[in-house]
């Protein structure tokens, strides 16, 4: 199923958790403050190709993709 919001969601709509992260494209200079980032559940990787419609967040803890909508 793939779940789309205008906004960034307060909650993963599979596990119900707060821990939203977003995802970040391209190629990264993984840092320290990266490592942290994603350790802490604010950042995922998306990978190095960019192409609309890709999602925009992801679930910390169960990997759910959340999508923007763009209607």
């Amino acid at each position: 199923m793939k779940y789309e919001y205008k906004e960034k969601p307060k909650k993963c709509p599979v596990c119900g958790s707060e821990r939203i992260a977003n995802i970040v494209y391209g190629y990264l200079d993984f840092t320290k403050q990266l490592e942290k980032e994603i350790e802490e559940g604010k950042i995922a990787l998306g990978g190095c190709l960019v192409e609309l419609g890709n999602p925009l967040w992801q679930c910390a803890d169960c990997g759910t993709r959340l999508y923007f909508k763009f209607r």
